[in-house]
């Protein structure tokens, strides 16, 4: 086995430990690792992610599920999930007409973003909404988180968990599988839209799937049994180092998006 698929298998390890013990996805580690060391085309490396990330988020669903069932919400979720589809069919639409540099940008700021927010080095002041008003809000989540889904590849749970944690109330052992619960379906409605725009390395899927299942198990038990914010706090640095080193990526012009010259190509 050659080096390129040893690392298939590592990034899928890393992935689906990240997407089980965090509830996001794993995308966030995926896109920005196919990019950088596998000189991928952003669009090819988002297409890709969302094919890795429905396995693993439904092994970890269903591992937080077995483990303590009463964290998942499904009723959230299922009103989260009527807006992450359609938004998963519009982000996956835009992703395939805006220009490779731009949207390799977006997802830099993306990342910075998340990353911050992870290390708590943003604070964002909130409010729990009411039961009354929660569910239109809740149809608005899924909608961004969808759209963010099929753009990026992140499976949308970077944008739910602190979400759900913020403004709903719930606790990060209560948002993380319920995150999961919501990325399955609209990771696979992102991989089928991308598939048509033929944005898939069959490749890389097979070797990261399996490790990736994997480590999701383990992910899962993780984030039941230690406190998450370790773990919160090394995902934040790894995403702020891959942004910027995306943004200057594509700003600077030192590896074009559209040429392929990774590390492992």
């Amino acid at each position: 086995m050659d080096i390129k698929k040893i690392s298939y298998l590592l990034l899928g390890l890393l992935a689906g430990f990240s997407s089980a013990a965090l509830g996001i996805g794993g995308g966030v580690t995926i896109v920005p690792s196919l990019v950088i060391f596998f000189g991928f085309d952003i669009k090819k490396a988002i297409g890709t992610s969302l094919a890795t990330i429905v396995l693993s988020a439904f092994i970890g669903s269903i591992a937080h599920y077995l483990i303590k069932n009463n964290n998942m919400q499904f009723d959230i979720a299922l009103f989260i999930l009527m807006g992450s589809i359609v938004g998963a069919r519009f982000g996956s639409l835009l992703a395939n007409r805006m220009k490779s540099r731009i949207l390799t940008m977006l997802f830099a700021l993306l990342l910075i973003f998340a990353g911050l927010k992870l290390v708590g080095l943003i604070q964002i002041p909130t409010k729990f909404l009411t039961n009354s008003i929660e569910y239109p809000f809740l149809i608005l989540l899924g909608l961004i988180a969808g759209s963010a889904s099929a753009l990026f590849g992140i499976g949308g749970g970077v944008i739910m968990v602190p979400v759900l944690v913020l403004f709903f109330g719930l606790t990060m052992h209560e948002a993380i599988p319920t995150s999961l619960a919501v990325i399955v379906p609209t990771s696979l409605a992102g991989t089928i839209f991308h598939k048509k725009f033929n944005n898939i390395n069959m490749e890389a899927v097979k070797f990261m799937i399996p490790s990736a299942l994997l480590c999701a198990i383990l992910g899962a038990i993780v984030a039941n049994k230690l406190p998450s914010a370790t773990l919160k706090m090394i995902f934040g640095v790894f995403m702020i180092l891959c942004s910027f080193r995306i943004f200057l990526t594509a700003y600077r012009g030192w590896i074009s998006p559209q040429q392929s010259c990774g590390a492992f190509k």
